[in-house]
């Protein structure tokens, strides 16, 4: 394309604009592809524990609250205004 009229190089590349954008989004894209395609490493599979944690979790903290209930604990002083 090394044209001596700079005219002619200019209606060159206006006739074969849509051309050379295509060719410029196949090499970009084929690039991405390319990269994204790679697989991905193996990943192991964590065991669930059924939630038991969980449960026992809210079985302690229930127990805890029903202590406090029990022993008659106060939140408030009965002088204190509330918050």
């Amino acid at each position: 394309m090394p044209y001596k009229d700079p005219e002619r190089k200019r209606q060159w590349e206006r006739e074969h604009r849509e051309q050379r954008n295509v060719s410029r989004r196949i090499q970009r894209f084929g690039r991405k592809a390319r990269v994204l395609v790679k697989p991905a490493p193996p990943t192991l599979v964590k065991e669930t524990d059924g939630g038991w944690r969980t449960i026992l979790g809210l079985a302690v903290g229930l127990g805890f609250v029903l202590l406090a209930a029990l022993s008659g604990v106060e939140l408030f002083a009965p002088n204190d205004p509330p918050l």
